[in-house]
């Protein structure tokens, strides 16, 4: 079941044998009118909403052996506080997490009912995994004695021999949104310490920096000579155009902060393609520095222009041999028969330990729908006047000038 606060829809098909459905959008206007206690929290109530409307669309679960959920969205809430079914949650990446490296996220409504809510309930799962051992230490390190389970991702590509250097475009490739925590301005940092340009291009979905500006114009403004003249940004492709370019493109790079994992680094050594991989994303335990890719240290932008001119100076012998290790990585590390074998023994461990428990009336009443509703003007009304008189100024000033 595909939904979230930001995604609902009508559609329904099967993908490999797989039923698959979107949040009904009407169930999930029935249930946001449940959580008015969370008014001033738009954000977390739309995704609060959104998991309990999902819940009671999997018909709370009947039929079904073992529930996984994700940690973004909050969609794990409904099916722990209703504990009937054994739960994994897998740790994507959290809302919380993502705060820790996004600009300004301290001053957005919901972010410490997000962390807040991570802490209560994630430890309640039957299950964590994760696919990344750098996830699972800061996970095991945040919920102390809570076992985080670190499995690797089933990935299932279609490997064809790479390309030898001879036959490839002449640019390294980063495929990312243009977000803070993607590492766009180190990039930039990196590239300006080049004497020689190299070819590079990004593609990706431009976000917010801080509330006057997008990510890319704060780049454009803070390195005008670099980001969009040394490094070509293109706006997003679909996914197809997507792994051709990895097989196409000289090298990718995965310059990100941080990161649960990163497909893409993935999806490169899949195609043969050398990947230079900072180590703030988890992906970069795939990489053998020197050997199938370059790793170097995510707050260390000389060490990534350095990784740069390495990978642009390899003779065609060195990449070609770079590039077939990559894929043998892949090969032994994401191996499908081994993990899948692995994934189902977890679930009969679950199956076989599982006991429904109830979850105490504390955490039932903070996280539970309400039928009451609460309206803004009953929360408006506790506030001081003054603020709002300031605030209602601010606002229509604001309007005005638009």
């Amino acid at each position: 079941m595909v939904g979230s606060g930001y995604v609902q829809g009508t559609d329904k098909f099967e993908h490999e044998g797989i039923e698959i459905e979107y949040l009904n959008p009407a169930l999930y206007q029935e249930h946001l009118a449940r959580f008015d206690k969370f008014t001033l929290l738009p954000e977390y109530r739309n995704n609060i909403a959104a998991a309990w409307a999902m819940w009671q669309q999997a018909n709370q679960g009947k039929g079904f052996d073992v529930i996984e959920c994700t940690d973004f969205g909050l969609g794990y809430v409904p099916w722990l506080i209703q504990h009937d079914k054994p739960v994994i949650t897998r740790l994507h990446g959290s809302a919380g997490q993502i705060a820790l490296h996004e600009n300004n996220s301290d001053t957005v409504p919901g972010i410490n009912a997000n962390i807040h809510t991570e802490l209560a309930l994630l430890p309640l799962s039957d299950k964590i995994i994760t696919h990344s051992r750098a996830n699972q230490q800061f996970w095991s390190a945040v919920l102390n004695d809570t076992d985080i389970k670190y499995l690797p991702p089933v990935y299932c590509p279609v490997m064809p021999p790479p390309l030898s250097l001879s036959e490839r475009d002449n640019y390294g490739l980063v495929t990312a949104r243009i977000q803070k925590w993607k590492g766009p301005e180190e990039l930039c940092k990196a590239v300006g310490e080049l004497k020689t340009p190299v070819p590079l291009k990004w593609y990706g979905r431009d976000v917010a920096y801080d509330k006057v500006l997008t990510t890319n114009e704060y780049l454009q403004l803070s390195y005008p000579d670099i980001w969009c003249k040394l490094i070509e940004v293109k706006k997003p492709v679909n996914h197809h155009d997507v792994l051709a370019m990895q097989r196409k493109a000289k090298f990718g790079i995965v310059p990100s902060v941080w990161d649960m994992f990163n497909f893409t680094c993935a999806e490169l050594m899949a195609a043969g393609t050398p990947v230079i991989c900072a180590d703030g994303a988890g992906a970069a335990e795939l990489i053998e520095n020197g050997h199938n890719g370059y790793t170097y240290n995510t707050n260390d932008t000389h060490a990534l222009a350095e990784c740069i001119i390495k990978m642009n100076s390899l003779t065609e012998s060195e990449f070609n041999k770079m590039a077939a290790a990559a894929q043998q990585t892949i090969e032994e590390k994401l191996n499908n028969a081994e993990l899948i074998e692995a994934y189902m023994n977890e679930y009969a461990l679950i199956l076989e330990n599982f006991t429904p428990s109830n979850t105490n009336v504390f955490l039932r009443y903070i996280y539970s729908p309400g039928n009451e509703s609460q309206t803004l003007e009953e929360v408006l009304n506790k506030q001081p006047l003054k603020k709002l008189v300031q605030y209602l100024l601010k606002r229509i000033k604001g309007k005005y000038r638009q």
